[in-house]
């Protein structure tokens, strides 16, 4: 029998090693790929694809094996549901992979893991959904389909429904499931056009964002350091929603900006250019780590005006009190409106969560208040679509604190603006309007302080 490719033997290592540990995923497949970063892209591409694939459909996986895999007692052993995983997921959703190779090549990968034993067992699952893919049976109760089939945990879907109505629940489901590009802005003083054609030189496909100048949605890129312009500074990695929260802020040139719970940093680094030299960008995070990744990335593009360091976002450094015209408080949250890009966060967030997630935000905002100057901006935004950690907090914000809502319309694309805007703050949702390229879940609201 053939061995099985060393990139399904990574894929399945991967897995396993998520099983075992609190690890996340995204965190330990970066750590691999870079590991073997001497591989070819299409096969980096490939352990990505299929690794990311496993854990975001595990549900509407595991809801296959059900049928298919008859056992006396109804189990299979973990690390055969491993490997049923890794061959159905190729089998349903990745049609470059032939049928018979995903069959075949689970196979000999249970053997060359020691379970040859179960080859008969393996073989005879994946050969019975590869003939009948077309006639799975799916749960007819509506939201019990919802969360098999597209592997949402039930009580999200539940949220979903109550709070946005099934279809547009339907609408955010399917835009998770979409594969996402990368996103990057070129900074100021570079040419993006140029940039764009090195990168098409490089086998990098990108298109501009319709929504920001200057931000591209890129495809192939074979590792964000071997890109053009990235040693000079040229360009920095950034979500399209995490860039439209500072600019809601309206940042000017000048402004002293705080940024409280700031890691990975692309706000820090958007705000920093924004105010210009003559401004100054205080970016804090809670781990040496992530500070210095920050740090890093200043010195890359150049950003004097950034300074980064350790602080727990509810202490706050008493030195700079009332020192801001404007506070980032873009906070720890549920994750719940980027579960198309850490798929793993819908299996380790729990309901109870939320509720503590809201106590902990209102902390930090209380201690975060302190910096910003009368008449200064609080931009408070979180990358979720709970409403106990985003309209409720902003409730709680304006019954608590002398501050005013700051609408916000014009700073942001009309096409991703509802009535709320003018309001002061906005709910962006994965997939919805139709027909638009995908944003995150982002929640953004806006504060002046009251002189």
């Amino acid at each position: 029998m053939a061995k099985a490719s060393e990139n399904r033997k990574l894929v399945y290592e991967i897995l396993l090693e998520l099983e075992r540990s609190e690890q996340k995923a995204d965190t330990l497949l970066h750590a691999v790929l870079d590991k073997y970063d001497y591989m070819e892209q299409r096969d980096k591409a490939f352990i990505k694809r299929l690794t990311e694939g496993c854990i975001e459909r595990k549900l509407t996986l595991d809801h296959v094996i059900a049928q298919y895999a008859k056992t006396k007692n109804g189990r299979v052993k973990p690390a055969v549901r491993l490997l049923l995983r890794m061959g159905i997921y190729q089998i349903l959703y990745m049609d470059s992979v032939p049928d018979a190779a995903a069959c075949n090549e689970t196979v000999a990968l249970a053997v060359d893991k020691g379970l040859g034993g179960l080859k008969g067992f393996v073989n005879g699952v994946l050969r019975a959904v590869s003939r009948e893919k077309d006639r799975v049976r799916w749960p007819e109760e509506e939201r019990a389909f919802l969360s098999v089939f597209y592997s949402m945990p039930e009580w999200i879907v539940d949220r979903f429904v109550n709070a946005y109505g099934t279809e547009q629940t339907k609408q955010m489901l399917e835009a998770y499931q979409t594969h996402r590009p990368l996103s990057l802005r070129v900074c100021e003083g570079h040419d993006a056009q140029q940039l764009a054609g090195a990168w098409e030189r490089q086998g990098v496909s990108s298109s501009a964002s319709p929504y920001l100048s200057g931000v591209y949605q890129l495809e192939n890129v074979p590792g964000v350091e071997k890109l053009e312009g990235y040693a000079q500074g040229a360009f920095t990695v950034q979500d399209v929603s995490s860039m439209l929260a500072v600019y809601a802020a309206g940042i000017r040139k000048g402004d002293t900006v705080v940024d409280v719970c700031a890691a990975p940093g692309g706000k820090s680094v958007l705000a920093a250019e924004l105010c210009g030299r003559e401004g100054k960008v205080y970016s804090f995070d809670l781990t040496e780590f992530k500070v210095e990744k920050i740090r890093e990335n200043a010195q890359r593009l150049l950003l004097p005006q950034l300074t980064a360091e350790v602080r727990d976002a509810r202490d706050y450094k008493k030195e700079l009190e009332g020192c801001a015209d404007v506070v980032i408080a873009d906070l720890p949250c549920s994750g719940l409106g980027v579960l198309g890009r850490k798929a793993d966060i819908r299996y380790r967030v729990q309901p109870e969560d939320i509720a503590s997630l809201q106590s902990l935000q209102r902390e930090i905002l209380s201690a975060a208040l302190h910096y910003l100057k009368p008449g200064g901006t609080l931009l408070y935004s979180t990358c979720t679509v709970s409403r106990e950690e985003n309209e409720e907090n902003r409730a709680w914000l304006l019954a608590q604190f002398a501050l005013e809502p700051v609408p916000i319309r014009e700073r942001l694309p009309q096409a991703l603006c509802t009535e709320s805007a003018e309001e002061g703050y906005q709910q962006l949702l994965c997939g919805i309007p139709a027909g638009y390229p995908l944003v995150d879940g982002f929640f953004v609201s806006v504060f002046r302080r009251k002189q």
